[in-house]
Order: C-alpha cells, then structure tokens, then sequence
C-alpha cells in the first residue's frame, strides 16, 4: 500500500500517489493569525494556536533534521491553551500507521500528575454517543499513555499507560504506532491492553524508544486486541501541544515541546 503524508518540518508533503520528498527550507510561522495555512505552506493542512499557546521553528531538528517545531505556552494559560497541526490527508482509513519524534528535555514532568495530549486522529463517526477519536497520545510525567478506541468500553477507549520512557541522553524520542479496524477476539479482556490474539483484525501495535535506538516491525513495544470496527476510520490527524493539565501549565511557562518527523502510511512499517 501506499503512503499518504510524510510532515518532517523540512520535506514537503508526498501525496496519495507514492513515496517521495522534496527538500525545502524551513518555513516560517507567523503569528498571529492563530488558525490557518501553517507559515512557509509544507505538508500541514493546518495549523490552531489557542489562548496562549505559540508555534515556532526551532534549528537543528530531531533525528537529524534541518528543523522542529517548537511549541510553548506563556502568560496566564487556560485550559484551552494549544498549539496544533493538522494532516486531512488520511481518507477513513481502516488501518493507519503513523510515526513523530518529540522532545521533552526543557519540560518539568514531575510525577503522573503533569500531563498533556501530543497527537489524536480520529474519523468523521463512531458507534452511539461515543467520542471520534480513534488513538489519543498523551505524555504523563515520564510515559507515554495511548487510549486507543474500544466500543467494548463504558468510555469507548482502552488505555496503555508506557511504565517509563527508556534512558535517552538528551530527552528526544520515537513514537510510531500500528492501528488496524476491526474485532478482536480479545478485545473484552478488560479496560486497558493485552495481547493481539493471531488473525486479530482489530488490534493496535506500539513503538516508544530513545532516538537512535533500533526498531523493526516485529519488535514492538506493547500490543492490544480491540473491536474498533464502529468508527468509520482515520480522517484527520493532530499533532502538537493540548489538553494540558493545570499542572503541566504552571510547571512549564515558556518551556519548549518540540516534534518531528510525522510521517503517516496505510500499512507498511516506518521506523527510525
């Protein structure tokens, strides 16, 4: 199959026909307007900048790359406070694969009690009255918690909460992740994850490791049976800085969270 976007701050997007980049400069990012193309145009349908949220392009990048991006909150922030991109490339994808690097060595992540959402996709409906969102990533002090979409759940969401991020020497990480539609055969299990059973359609594979370190597609980090078949399948993707807890906001004024290198596919695996 196909890759459908590839947004590392320095390669254009590829588009739905295949695999290919162009190099480009670092764009710019003008603020405000607070919503909008993303400045210096690139891969990103678009870009929300909330209360009092910003989004800059930091130099050098994550992995090697000419830049970042680099989101920050400032003043007196509310609960509204964000700083997101957004992919509407993806097309109700019943499978979806994607990958970012994010930084969080400037961050103050005392304990579980700090926390924020990084990226969430969801699609256009969902079974019932249950929410659209199909993954949700969040970092929770030194984790990295995944609430990934089960109609089995009161909540709708099943949750894999990272016991600790690995050693990394200088606070830069890979994520990438495996989301496939369907029902599980161990998709009742219980509220968080277990193991896919063979064949499972529904199921969900995770990576979290320090940047640089090795990855392959059969050594991932945690899997999960789901029965996810209900929602109509990944529409729009974000990427960046919201749901901040009041803790993380007051620890962390003027504190940068940087990410890159998103790249989204339909089925093949990604790595570093």
């Amino acid at each position: 199959m196909k890759s459908f976007t590839m947004n590392a701050l320095a390669v254009a997007v590829l588009g739905m026909a295949g695999i290919g980049s162009a190099m480009a400069a670092c764009p710019t990012i003008t603020q405000p307007p607070t919503s909008g193309s993303p400045g210096g145009g690139g891969a990103w349908s678009s870009q929300t900048i909330g209360s009092t949220a910003t989004m800059n392009i930091t130099s050098p990048g994550l992995n090697s790359t000419g830049c970042a991006l680099a989101l920050s909150i400032g003043g007196t922030p509310t609960a509204g406070v964000k700083a997101v991109v957004t992919d509407n490339s993806p097309q109700n994808e019943p499978r979806y694969r994607a990958r970012f690097y994010f930084d969080k060595s400037a961050l103050t992540l005392s304990n579980a009690g700090f926390q924020m959402r990084m990226f969430n996709a969801f699609a256009n409906t969902a079974p019932g009255t249950l929410p659209t969102d199909e993954i949700r990533i969040f970092l929770v002090g030194s984790s990295v918690r995944f609430q990934v979409a089960d109609v089995t759940q009161p909540s709708g969401y099943k949750t894999i909460t990272d016991s600790a991020l690995p050693a990394s020497a200088n606070g830069h990480y890979y994520v990438e992740f495996d989301l496939n539609s369907g029902t599980g055969s161990g998709a009742v299990a219980g509220a968080t994850c277990n193991t896919c059973n063979a064949g499972d359609a529904g199921c969900f594979r995770y990576w979290v490791t320090a940047e640089g370190t090795s990855s392959s597609d059969g050594s991932a980090t945690g899997t999960c049976s789901l029965n996810n078949g209900g929602w109509s399948g990944v529409k729009v993707a974000n990427l960046g800085l919201s749901s901040a807890n009041a803790n993380f906001r007051g620890a962390n004024l003027n504190a940068n969270f940087s990410v890159d290198e998103f790249d989204s596919r339909r089925q093949t695996f990604i790595g570093q």
